[in-house]
């Protein structure tokens, strides 16, 4: 066990003398930390414009009514161009008019969320009662314009309701004075009739509130931060610890070219000693940079769940994994800039699909199933457990368990195909 601690000593000792292994061991991954638990929870974004694009052929009380209930079922909507400011929310340019092609262009690249054509004559036939078509137009993206479509729609089902009410109301006058009343006073008492049953509709009935949690709060940079840090401390520790570790596979191929490899095989140690120590002295550096991000997590408030254990125990057996895995990797690399290069791709391909960039509940389902291919995936599980939902060790045992079988099996491949020399 000395020669073992030994090895890992020396090894540790090279690596931490060397100043350029510094910046990649302490300061990106306490920028990143920080950086990316502000990204992943919109600290630094805006809420988007929603509009609708109106052309109104009508231009009478009719349009203005629709277009008020249009907005009283969806506040967000901005209507252009009849909303815009001096401001442009609508992006319209200096001209701040706009044309029907104009607007069928802005749908199909997603300026605005739809376009909605009012006819002329529209209020005329809703004050006859007579069918009238109105035409919305929305881009091919599915859902993109489903808020403007759902506003519309219930502003149309008010209107209806109220053109069904003054239908009914206009029969059962008839009804009661034994003949329907004729001419203009059939007409006015429709309209009347109808006006009541639209202002009705909007103040009366049932109704319901849909709210989306923290919707219209406005957060500090603090607590965005605060939110965030339970997926980017785990995110970039699972993301640096697979930079540092397969980092070590061209150190060795380096040792191996320098024979410093072959002369500590030539000391009085096994050679399983010596790989030992060599595997020790990686899974070391990967815990130490877990430590590094898991202290700003710390000093940044945040929460780490019910079950330090369980913590702890994941984040030993994910870095066994990794260990594991470069050793079976770097045993049958030849140069250094090839272990180099490798590392790097590796990195950058496993963590973003283990979801330690984004949660992967925002990814595909396709790309979920394919991202469990990597040992970040399954860490993350573990992870975001741990942090968001107060689960404890019982609950983290399948990631546990994968994480171990990945390491067994990378370890069953690199300790045979362990090299000392050079061929």
């Amino acid at each position: 066990m000395a020669k073992i601690l030994a090895i890992v000593w020396q090894d540790l000792l090279v690596f931490l003398k060397q100043r350029s292994n510094l910046p990649s061991l302490v300061i990106t991954p306490v920028v990143m930390t920080v950086l990316i638990a502000l990204v992943d929870t919109g600290a630094f974004s805006s809420a988007p414009v929603q509009r609708l694009d109106i052309i109104d052929h009508d231009r009478t009380q009719s349009t203005a009514n629709l277009l008020a209930a249009v907005r009283e079922a969806n506040p967000d909507l901005t209507l252009c161009p009849i909303d815009n400011t001096a401001a442009d929310p609508c992006s319209l340019g200096k001209g701040g008019t706009l044309t029907q092609s104009q607007a069928l262009d802005r749908v199909a690249n997603g300026t605005s969320l739809g376009l909605l054509e009012i006819p002329a004559g529209f209020g005329a036939d809703v004050a006859a009662q007579q069918p009238v078509s109105l035409a919305f137009h929305s881009s091919g993206s599915f859902g993109a314009s489903q808020p403007a479509e759902q506003a519309v729609q219930e502003a149309l089902a008010q209107i209806n309701s109220a053109v069904t009410a003054s239908q009914v109301g206009l029969t059962v006058m008839g009804q009661l004075q034994g003949q329907a009343p004729a001419g203009n006073a059939s007409q006015d008492i429709r309209t009347a009739l109808y006006q009541r049953a639209l202002q009705m509709e909007k103040g009366n009935g049932v109704t319901t509130e849909l709210a989306l949690s923290d919707t219209g709060q406005k957060h500090t940079m603090a607590e965005h931060l605060h939110q965030g840090l339970g997926q980017s401390v785990p995110g970039m520790g699972t993301m640096f610890v697979l930079m540092t570790i397969f980092g070590g596979m061209s150190a060795l191929i380096i040792e191996r070219q320098q024979w410093t490899l072959q002369r500590l095989a030539t000391m009085p140690m096994s050679r399983g000693t010596l790989l030992a120590g060599k595997i020790v002295a990686r899974f070391c550096l990967g815990l130490l940079q877990f430590l590094v991000v898991f202290a700003v997590g710390a000093v940044l408030g945040m929460d780490f769940g019910q079950d330090p254990f369980a913590l702890l125990l994941l984040t030993v057996v994910y870095i066994l994994a990794i260990t594991a895995l470069s050793f079976a990797i770097g045993s049958g690399l030849k140069n250094p800039a090839q272990a180099a290069g490798l590392g790097l791709i590796l990195t950058l391909t496993l963590a973003p699909l283990g979801g330690a960039w984004w949660p992967m509940d925002i990814s595909p389902k396709f790309l979920q199933v394919i991202g469990h291919a990597s040992p970040v995936a399954w860490a993350m599980d573990g992870f975001t457990a741990l942090t968001y939902n107060g689960a404890h060790l019982v609950d983290i045992l399948i990631p546990l368990a994968v994480l171990a079988g990945m390491t067994a099996a990378a370890f069953l491949i690199a300790i045979p195909r362990f090299r000392y020399e050079v061929d």
